[in-house]
């Protein structure tokens, strides 16, 4: 076809033969094929480690050692044969022809870069503006993106995950590539956001002709936005046609409402009074620092075995509140009670000791997890640190809870950096889920997995609930998991509790217009009595 712009034949990756080396020889991607036209939109779905971001890092030549290209491997870009060029060749292809949007922001970032001079760069480096000029156009694209002027001068590690988000896809647009490869671009993100930055990718489509590869496990994203769609099983293209008709195909059976098996508890677990979080941060002069409030007197109970969901727009101070009760951050509040103890009054071992019964999942998984252990070390660590039993008996109970999570044995030995996204957030879960904790605060733990893993996970998750009196803090811009696994719901909006109530009325009939904002901009269409 003359409008073809991508044209991949033959795609195969292994891992590099290695003496002793784990999985040596292993293939992840089978002779892959497809083209995307100038313009076009294609959808990329399948289970977690069905190799979706093996393929976009395939397409820049980025994979990691050990692994490696198959010799009969054919990537044709604008008429040329990326598998064949240079390190000097490529870097004018990666960003100006190819924009990559990584799954994992906070990997893909520079930390020691703010914000700004993240987006500038990315002109400067492919002479498209002078200094001037690029700093100018970085400003323009933050307030496009929804960061804002005053997030300029930020690092990342000041910015919330959405924020991260949103300023990754910032950089892979303002270059105006001819392809965006955006693996899960919008996970971070809640509805209003994903919406806004689809949009804005297909703006960019319209004004300059640009192609999406879209990556995605949310298929009704991929169905308002692609035109054709690839499916991906254990490293194959499975099928490729028409959108609609491989979603119908794709999609999980009806969802119902998962909920503890005994009756609902009324016994307070985790009492907060007064709750509010407030840190500097960088303002607009070189040497000026603000003071940001994060978190405005928020209080609310959660009970023994109760699930409560969290939801509002990316930075409205979901993280923030999670990282105050975990005493992860700074933060003051009237009163912070987990079990009778204050939080706020605990130091050392006795904070040391409660953090046994009071366990986390942080967002970015795959930043959270020690590169150099194998997930049963990561797993079992908690286990020994609080002297929950021996070594022996806490590798035993990692690889059950690893199963438990429909991880494959193998992933035991492995390392984080060999495994998928979805895979490294069932890891994180397992370590959190190891010490037996008596609440779990969950941030974003179902956006990088496919909707029949997500499934079974939650279900997982109502499992513990019943066995053993599990309390949920459940933190999601994924609506219909909060739907299924949520007894009571708070909806914040800048820093505050807009609404709060049983998951039943507010997700049903909200009456805060923070709440029906939010619901009104699920992809696909959001029905309570789904």
């Amino acid at each position: 076809m003359s409008d073809t712009l991508l044209e991949v034949r033959g795609l195969g990756v292994r891992v590099a033969e290695r003496r002793g080396a784990r999985g040596a020889g292993h293939t992840l991607l089978h002779d892959v094929a497809f083209d995307v036209a100038a313009g076009s939109s294609v959808g990329v779905v399948g289970a977690s480690g069905a190799g979706k971001s093996t393929l976009a890092l395939a397409l820049l030549r980025l994979l990691p050692a050990p692994l490696r290209l198959d010799d009969r491997t054919r990537i044709t870009f604008a008429g040329r044969d990326l598998a064949s060029l240079d390190a000097e060749a490529l870097r004018a292809v990666r960003g100006r022809g190819i924009s990559l949007i990584s799954q994992e922001p906070l990997a893909a970032l520079n930390p020691s870069m703010p914000a700004a001079a993240q987006l500038a760069e990315a002109l400067e480096v492919h002479g498209l503006a002078s200094i001037a000029e690029a700093a100018a156009r970085a400003a323009t694209m933050l307030d496009r993106v929804g960061i804002g002027r005053t997030a300029a001068r930020r690092f990342p590690h000041e910015l919330s995950g959405g924020m991260r988000q949103r300023l990754l896809i910032a950089m892979a647009l303002i270059v105006a590539p001819q392809l965006v490869v955006a693996d899960e671009p919008t996970t971070a993100l809640d509805p209003v956001r994903q919406r806004e930055m689809l949009d804005l990718l297909d703006a960019l489509r319209r004004e300059s002709g640009t192609a999406l590869l879209l990556i995605s496990h949310d298929l009704d994203v991929v169905g308002e936005r692609c035109a054709r769609t690839l499916v991906l099983d254990a490293g194959r293209v499975v099928e490729d046609g028409r959108t609609a008709d491989v979603l119908a195909r794709q999609r999980p059976t009806a969802r119902t409402p998962l909920r503890p098996r005994e009756a609902s508890p009324t016994e307070p677990l985790l009492d907060v009074r007064g709750l509010s979080v407030t840190y500097p941060a960088r303002g607009r002069g070189p040497d000026a620092l603000v003071e940001v409030t994060a978190v405005k007197d928020i209080s609310f109970t959660l009970r023994r075995g109760e699930s409560v969901g969290i939801i509002g727009e990316s930075g409205c101070g979901k993280t923030s509140l999670a990282h105050a009760i975990l005493r992860l951050g700074p933060s003051r509040a009237t009163a912070m009670r987990f079990d009778g103890d204050e939080l706020a009054r605990l130091e050392g071992e006795a904070l040391r000791r409660i953090r046994k019964s009071l366990q986390f999942v942080p967002q970015d998984a795959g930043a959270s997890l020690t590169a150099h252990l194998t997930c049963e070390a990561l797993v079992s660590e908690g286990m020994l640190v609080h002297g929950l039993c021996g070594a022996t008996d806490a590798r035993r109970r990692a690889r059950d809870l690893l199963a438990q999570l429909d991880l494959p044995d193998s992933v035991a030995s492995a390392r984080p950096g060999e495994l998928s996204s979805g895979q490294r957030q069932r890891v994180a879960l397992a370590r959190a889920l190891g010490p037996d904790p008596r609440l779990l605060i969950l941030d974003e733990p179902v956006s990088a997995v496919d909707p029949l893993t997500r499934g079974r996970l939650l279900e997982r998750l109502a499992d513990l609930r019943a066995e053993r009196g599990l309390a949920l803090l459940f933190i999601s811009h994924d609506i219909p998991s909060v739907a299924r696994i949520a007894d009571r719901v708070l909806v914040m909006h800048d820093g505050q509790v807009a609404e709060e109530g049983e998951a039943s009325v507010v997700l049903g009939s909200p009456s805060s217009t923070a709440a029906r904002r939010l619901l009104a901009a699920v992809p696909g269409g959001w029905s309570r009595a789904e």
